[in-house]
């Protein structure tokens, strides 16, 4: 099967065909990579960012031309602690492979492989209608589709100019919910939590990779104070009871 995959590819590579999902909507999906990182699609929309899909083989005839170009984007982009998230799909590698290209290539964001723990990547293929390789896809964080059809990827400078067009750039700094506040932000050792909603519930603290890195349970969460002296500096998300605002720690 993955010859018959690769020779459609190279096939597709020389009469300059674009590789495509036919969807305009995302189709949620929640993976967990060899190095444990918890990819949850739309919990990464939801905090603001933009998410590039990348659909490809670690030992496709095409990789050394336009993987550098990938590499390349990620890092203008801030290594997935920006505006862009990446995640990688790739239905035909394992583990090892995987490992070997992130090196090669210079990356670190989560790639999906055919032996993933949750949703693995032969099923996100099949749900986002992906049969042809190198497909890349970028969603917004209200779940469109901006791009699905940059092929073939050449040049890096093309990449990070057709990103930059098309992404939204307003959400991941306006998570802000009215019903919720959090004050000091910036903050340093504690952080005062004001809430429309009422009872207790459980406070959860995401980092930029998606990863729970703090849930602390408060019996009100109209009125909390939560310590954070045991976190790093960095953006991070708090959400409880459905709302997320961004948090700052200096």
């Amino acid at each position: 099967m993955k010859r018959v995959l690769l020779f459609v590819f190279a096939l597709l590579f020389s009469f300059n065909v674009k590789a495509q999902t036919s969807l305009t909507e995302a189709v949620d999906f929640q993976s967990i990579d060899d190095y444990g990182t918890n990819v949850h699609l739309f919990e990464i929309l939801e905090r603001g960012q933009n998410v590039v899909m990348y659909f490809f083989f670690s030992d496709a005839e095409t990789s050394p031309y336009f993987d550098p170009n990938i590499a390349q984007a990620y890092h203008h982009f801030g290594d997935n602690q920006g505006d862009v998230y990446f995640v990688g799909v790739a239905p035909s590698d394992d583990s090892l492979s995987i490992a070997n290209w992130r090196m090669e290539y210079e990356v670190d964001f989560p790639v999906i492989n055919r032996i993933s723990v949750g949703d693995d990547a032969h099923e996100i293929c099949e749900d986002y209608g992906v049969i042809i390789f190198s497909t890349f896809v970028l969603i917004a964080p209200d779940k469109r589709i901006l791009i699905d059809n940059i092929w073939p990827i050449m040049d890096a400078q093309e990449l990070i100019a057709e990103i930059e067009d098309k992404m939204v750039v307003d959400n991941i700094a306006e998570v802000n919910d009215e019903s919720l506040g959090l004050y000091p932000n910036p903050a340093t050792s504690f952080v005062n939590i004001k809430s429309s909603a009422s009872g207790s519930c459980d406070i959860n603290i995401f980092d930029m990779t998606g990863r729970c890195v703090k849930s602390v349970y408060v019996e009100d969460v109209s009125d909390a104070i939560i310590n954070i002296e045991d976190l790093d500096k960095g953006v991070y998300f708090i959400e409880l009871a459905g709302k997320v605002e961004k948090l700052i720690i200096e």
